[in-house]
């Protein structure tokens, strides 16, 4: 602050001296700006005014100097009519910068007779300065402020080296560090990752992992870091069964408790947890809770459970009539968006994306929608791995968030959560767009896994159930319009829209006749009674329960159809293979690229 305010004091004194001082403290006094925009204004009308009256000035001073350029002793008729001409020739200019002049005093900005002592851009710096002051902005000087030049080639001799430490690294404790500090360089410059593909970057790290045999606390540890740099890499491991095990859950707001409720069946007719059936899971909405709780590792199906009763009691039930729609009207969220912000920092784990690799997890994907004023909507995901090398999504996305920064993205639902701003992008309920992320999810396996890997593969797709009122029967179609019947009013073309924008049907209908037989599995169980997002009335929350387990019961051949596909093993060529293209990879036979 002293650095600036004597900064202002030195320009002050030397306004004090042009006699601009006083008329520029005059003008702030009267023109009285407040906001950023007006003191803009103000420089501009500043910048107008010195201009007009330095090219006054200068005009004055070349008539005063082709003055005296005349000798007295020639003072002929020819000098005067030369002179008449010249004259005659300035006039209209000076008239016309005085009236400029004068027009602009009227406006306040009279600058004095003096402007031309003081530099132009001496005078427009103290002017920003005292914009500064007033919003109280403390700027550092530019050769603190300034970031430092990297160039290429330093990066990449940054780089090599992180590389070569990794490889010379003895001890386990040593190991971690150096591993730790190859990826805060890929995430400082993640520019630097395709050359340290190039380099050997995964087949030093895969000789690290090799190294790593027995199963201590700190063993485990370096693994899970080797596993988050592997997955900055886009390296990608052999998959649990013959593909991989995909699934997606759809968003619905508190009806994810019906996806829970398959899930937990899944896992007990296959005796294996989520986390170890899948290799690659993707959530919108309320399936991004699901996945984020068991792809960070926080927890389990249980640990969700809960998670939905306390944001059906705390948030939903806590929630009054008029504080929601006071709420509504002032910030366009009936519900407490910090209350929710607190509530997801507390029962998930404070990490980033990619530390969930560190958790022997699959890799997981959030999808948000990007609702920036001036774009157009476009899904966004937050994604927990890098795709290969010069291997790029269709998608926009992200590795570098928080877990709950991608869960509040996603869930952000309009009217019921504000929206979240990220990085300068806004962002909203991925149901928005994809309220049945399986597609989306399809297409990142693809460039994950490879397209041949995924024809083995078994895609799980878990609904948030559907109510039967809203599917008219073939029926009641055919029957027609009665003679009474106007149209549709304003809320049922609104109501129309929406249900059209969160449909989850039509992608399942689509995924159903285009992926191969007995390889995808939907599950997606139809409800008696219609159930809002936010419900929180335990009656109806039971029914929806009820409802879920009549279907398991209705579809337990197909349960166990899909859970036999979970549990294959990868066959006896299969793993020789993936043993012989490991070995490769270290030895350096094969470039992991």
């Amino acid at each position: 602050m002293s650095s600036l305010g004597g900064q202002w004091r030195v320009i002050r004194h030397y306004l004090s001296m042009t006699n601009l001082n006083a008329e520029v403290e005059k003008l702030v006094q009267k023109i009285k700006p407040a906001t950023p925009e007006q003191w803009e204004n103000l420089i501009k009308k500043f910048e107008k005014a010195i201009s007009i009256r330095l090219t006054q000035d200068n005009i004055k001073d070349a008539e005063n100097k082709t003055k005296d350029q005349q000798p007295l002793h020639t003072a002929n008729s020819s000098t005067y009519e030369q002179s008449d001409t010249k004259a005659a020739e300035t006039r209209p200019v000076i008239d016309k910068l005085e009236k400029t002049e004068e027009k602009q005093s009227q406006h306040g900005l009279g600058i004095g007779s003096e402007a031309k002592e003081i530099t132009f851009e001496s005078f427009l710096q103290g002017l920003k300065l005292k914009k500064d002051l007033h919003f109280g902005k403390i700027s550092e000087p530019s050769w603190k402020s300034n970031k430092p030049i990297i160039t290429k080639t330093s990066i990449h001799s940054r780089t090599a080296y992180v590389i070569s430490a990794l490889v010379t690294a003895e001890t386990t404790e040593c190991l971690m560090k150096r591993t730790e500090h190859f990826i805060d360089h890929l995430k400082q410059y993640p520019e630097s990752r395709d050359y340290a593909i190039k380099e050997g970057a995964i087949r030093a790290l895969l000789r690290v992992q090799n190294k790593l045999k027995d199963d201590s606390q700190t063993t485990n540890e370096v693994k899970g870091i080797v596993n988050e740099a592997l997955a900055l890499m886009g390296y990608i491991g052999p998959t649990k069964g013959p593909g991989p095990n995909i699934l997606s859950i759809d968003g619905g707001g508190i009806r994810g408790i019906i996806a829970i409720e398959i899930l937990r069946h899944l896992e007990k007719i296959t005796g294996q947890r989520v986390q170890d059936m899948f290799d690659y899971i993707i959530g919108v909405s309320t399936g991004a809770i699901i996945a984020a709780v068991i792809g960070s590792g926080v927890g389990n199906l249980e640990t969700a459970s809960q998670m939905y009763h306390t944001l059906s009691k705390k948030m939903f039930g806590n929630t009054s009539l008029i504080g929601g729609t006071s709420r509504l009207v002032w910030t366009h969220s009936y519900y407490d968006t910090e209350a929710w912000e607190k509530m997801l920092q507390e029962n998930l784990r404070d990490c980033s994306l990619t530390e969930c690799n560190r958790y022997n997890t699959p890799k997981m994907a959030l999808v948000s929608c990007v609702v920036s004023p001036g774009a157009r909507l476009a899904p966004f995901l937050f994604r927990t791995y890098e795709c290969g090398f010069r291997v790029r999504s269709v998608f926009a996305g992200t590795t570098r968030a928080r877990v709950w920064h991608a869960v509040r993205a996603s869930a952000a639902a309009p009217t019921y959560f504000d929206e979240f701003k990220l990085d300068g992008a806004l962002h909203q309920d991925g149901g928005i767009m994809v309220n049945n992320p399986t597609g989306v999810g399809l297409h990142e396996a693809k460039l994950l896994f490879g397209a041949n890997a995924l024809k083995k593969g078994t895609i799980i797709s878990v609904g948030t159930g559907r109510a039967l009122n809203k599917h008219l029967d073939y029926q009641l179609m055919s029957k027609g319009l009665n003679k009474e019947t106007s149209g549709t009013s304003w809320k049922d073309k609104f109501n129309k829209i929406l249900d059209s924008a969160t449909d989850t049907e039509g992608v399942h209908l689509i995924l159903n006749d285009l992926l191969p037989p007995g390889s995808y599995f939907r599950f997606n169980p139809p409800l008696m009674e219609e159930c809002a997002m936010d419900e929180i009335n335990p009656d109806k929350l039971n029914n929806l329960i009820t409802d879920t387990n009549a279907y398991i019961r209705r579809n337990q051949h197909k349960f166990e159809h899909a859970a036999y596909m979970l549990t294959r093993k990868r066959g006896l060529s299969q793993r020789v293979m993936d043993y012989m293209y490991h070995k490769s990879q270290i030895m350096g036979i094969i470039h992991s690229n």
